[in-house]
């Protein structure tokens, strides 16, 4: 296992307070970070990213249209949130991908963490709204599980 890609994940972890606490006034800061660090990527690293970005978009889109989700300034996800993907992905490829080569731990660690994220964004953003139903959570979970192995299996396209 390589060692931990720290500016990866502290970047990542102030991108997300940044746009979960202040949406779309520090977007610019954001993209600047993604775009610096996929400058410093490799080509299939950059490919695999495009593709959890793309299914992590559309994963928050089908949520949002299922009533899982709801952001009140929007009927579409948010240019934060979008931005928050761009972000997320790449910490994905660059730190996560490399602990969830186990499909069952990956699976596992990605639907509790991922509900929880949303949560703690929720919370924090007063823009988005997470159902508080059992199935929003399970329907969560369920979809956290799925992309969390999809993230360790994308790791053997550039590692």
């Amino acid at each position: 296992m390589t060692a931990m890609n720290w500016p990866a994940l502290i970047g990542f972890k102030l991108s997300w307070f940044a746009l979960v606490l202040f949406q779309n006034l520090l977007i610019i800061p954001v993209l600047l970070f993604v775009f610096w660090s996929l400058w410093r990527s490799s080509q299939p690293e950059r490919v695999v990213w495009f593709v959890l970005a793309a299914a992590g978009i559309a994963l928050d889109t089908v949520l949002q249209y299922s009533g899982v989700l709801s952001f009140s300034a929007s009927a579409w996800l948010p240019l934060w949130m979008l931005t928050l993907w761009l972000a997320f992905s790449l910490v994905v490829v660059q730190v996560f991908s490399a602990y969830l080569q186990n499909y069952w731990i990956a699976a596992l660690i990605a639907a509790v963490s991922g509900p929880i994220a949303y949560l703690g964004g929720a919370a924090l953003s007063g823009q988005m709204q997470v159902s508080a139903t059992a199935e929003a959570y399970i329907a969560l979970a369920i979809c956290w599980g799925c992309f969390g192995v999809l993230s360790g299996w994308s790791r053997k396209f550039y590692a």
